[in-house]
């Protein structure tokens, strides 16, 4: 009976220090770190990089330069593109006028752009602003009913104005230029080669 009694009290039980000491380091220390440190920190990250840096920058920068360059490569198949860019010259002062001064705006892919642009050319290389009738007024808006020959009865709007170039004094349009009556009206100067682009004209 002595024998038995001291075997059992022998017996060393669980110390409080080997429960404890695994079950809370296990769980606290590996449990939040993963779940706080991983989810939050990519989403913002990512975010904010990409979309303002990459978006504004490349439309207002090719624009400006780009037009006028495509107007002056639709040209050169009309004009010299020296002469269009020297402003002294009647092809120069067309293309100053339809590229920044025209009021109808139009632009170098709409169909009427070289008719307007030829018929400018005319008006420069003919002494445009000096004819008895129909010259540019210095409001552009200010249409003139005109009579650009004192041969023939029709009347017009005055050149280089917002009107459609069809309306224009002494020009006659079926869907293009047709005919181009100017007779006795004063011009002077030479007739530009760039009239042989107004594929349906027939008389001038």
């Amino acid at each position: 009976m002595r024998t038995t009694r001291r075997k059992k009290k022998e017996k060393v039980q669980p110390s409080s220090s080997s429960v404890p000491s695994l079950q809370p380091s296990s769980k606290l220390s590996s449990q939040p770190s993963s779940v706080t440190s991983l989810q939050p920190s990519p989403k913002p990250l990512a975010q904010r990089r990409s979309k303002p840096s990459l978006q504004p920058s490349p439309k207002p920068s090719a624009q400006p330069s780009s037009e006028r360059e495509f107007a002056l490569n639709i040209l050169s198949d009309v004009s010299d593109v020296s002469l269009l860019m020297d402003s002294t010259t009647p092809k120069g002062k067309a293309f100053e006028w339809i590229h920044d001064n025209d009021p109808l705006r139009l632009g170098p892919a709409d169909d009427d752009y070289i008719q307007r642009f030829v018929l400018a050319v005319l008006y420069f290389s003919t002494g445009g602003g000096s004819w008895d009738d129909c010259n540019a007024p210095v409001n552009v808006n200010d249409l003139n009913n005109c009579q650009p020959s004192p041969f023939s009865s029709s009347r017009g709007r005055a050149w280089l104005t917002n009107s459609p170039e069809c309306t224009w004094g002494g020009i006659t349009c079926d869907h293009g230029v047709t005919r181009i009556d100017l007779r006795g009206n004063g011009l002077s100067g030479t007739i530009p080669s760039e009239l042989q682009y107004l594929t349906d004209l027939g008389e001038y």
